[in-house]
């Protein structure tokens, strides 16, 4: 059994929003997850934590793409989620609480180290 870091439930979006079917099953890998880590590292420091936060929870709960960063924010061309995330469901938290606490961990572990928390979190399930 994984150790699973307490810290992960906050970074979770599954707490705060139900993630979009379309976001499961099986499909090609078709970019690096080093690539996707970059490309929002920068996109972070250009736009700020919070709207980042909240494109991507748009990018994971939206039907379809509805803006152009859609598809750099959200890193299902990279990895496979975790079927543990999926389902309807009622958020534990609310989406601009969610956001506030994301944006202060992306403020203590850096960019780059939450990214890489948050996909680990999402291939796993937070499990």
């Amino acid at each position: 059994m994984q150790n699973t870091d307490p810290s992960d439930m906050i970074i979770n979006p599954f707490y705060a929003i139900t993630l979009k079917d379309e976001l499961f099953g099986e499909h090609e890998i078709e970019g690096a997850k080093e690539d996707w880590v970059l490309k929002n590292t920068q996109l972070i420091e250009e736009i700020g934590a919070e709207d980042w936060l909240g494109e991507l929870l748009l990018a994971l709960s939206l039907k379809e793409a509805h803006y152009v960063r859609d598809t750099v924010i959200n890193p299902y061309k990279g990895i496979i989620y975790s079927t543990r995330l999926r389902g309807e469901h009622e958020p534990l938290v609310a989406r601009d609480k969610w956001i506030v606490a994301n944006a202060k961990m992306l403020k203590e572990l850096g960019s780059e180290t939450w990214l890489w928390r948050l996909l680990e979190v999402l291939e796993t399930g937070g499990a």
